[in-house]
């Protein structure tokens, strides 16, 4: 592997968590994963810059301004999309499988069962039950 092509999917990685990121921001009972063992488990230099100087402020907030593009502008993520159809999109565009998981307690649950459901279904549904844990 080259040092471009390292370069590029520590980026690309970067890019990952800061989707996940916004998108837990936005739906709090809520996170993406993405599972592939060539970025899990990973050290991912997540306070290094490609380049090998630390991360400034401007490289976090373009990154923050491109995931939040990237999920409400460019895939167009709505409270009314389905699950399958959020991971469908992820998958396609970072190339490796997505998950989304909802809180349920102290706990995250696989939404399989549940994938025809909306975002805001599952996000009321996380907290309808974070409400009764408490």
């Amino acid at each position: 592997m080259g040092v471009y092509s390292m370069k590029t999917n520590l980026a690309n990685w970067r890019l990952i968590i800061e989707v996940q990121k916004e998108f837990t921001k936005t739906y709090p009972f809520l996170k993406i994963d993405f599972s592939n063992g060539n970025l899990r488990g990973k050290n991912t230099g997540a306070d290094v810059s490609p380049d090998g100087v630390d991360d400034a402020s401007e490289q976090d907030q373009t990154r923050r301004r491109l995931a939040q593009n990237l999920l409400w502008e460019e895939l167009g993520f709505r409270d009314n999309m389905k699950i399958n159809e959020v991971e469908q999109l992820l998958q396609y565009q970072f190339g490796v499988p997505a998950h989304v998981f909802r809180k349920s307690g102290n706990l995250w649950l696989e939404t399989k069962m549940t994938q025809h459901w909306t975002l805001r279904q599952q996000n009321e549904q996380g907290y309808e039950i974070d409400i009764g844990f408490r």
